[in-house]
């Protein structure tokens, strides 16, 4: 898996890419956990009564991706500050995203960044839109 370059080398523009595919359980995992209770996120009965195609990831979850790149991808930890998402089409259960990150600022004396995630489904569709900003926290402090 390509991880971003260590903190003092990392420039704006630097890219990962990645991909994963939710699973049935970890939709009814985030559901016990947030008690979101929309009947389309529950089961594909209701989500095609409501006329998604099939069962929909919760917006938040397919946005939590962001996690993976500040928090594993990036060569120090990344403390978040703040998060905005723009949810552009469903996500439905097993369909595997690209979710594509890469680093819009950077403020190297203040050991801040922003990232911008896109994530799009196998036919190109982009699913979510993303920016996180955030604090590096530095190996040696930790």
């Amino acid at each position: 898996m390509p991880f971003f370059p260590p903190w003092d080398e990392i420039e704006v523009g630097d890219t990962v890419t990645f991909y994963r595919s939710f699973t049935e359980e970890d939709v009814d995992s985030f559901i016990r956990l947030t008690i979101d209770l929309n009947p389309f996120h529950i089961d594909a009965d209701s989500a095609y009564s409501c006329g998604f195609e099939g069962r929909v990831v919760p917006g938040l979850l397919t946005g939590s991706m962001i996690a993976h790149a500040g928090g594993t991808l990036l060569s120090e930890p990344c403390l978040g500050a703040r998060a905005n998402f723009n949810f552009l089409a469903p996500v439905y259960t097993g369909e595997t995203i690209c979710a594509q990150v890469s680093i819009v600022k950077i403020d190297h004396p203040r050991y801040r960044l922003t990232m911008k995630i896109i994530c799009t489904n196998t036919g190109g569709d982009v699913v979510l839109e993303g920016e996180v900003s955030g604090r590096i926290i530095p190996v040696s402090v930790i």
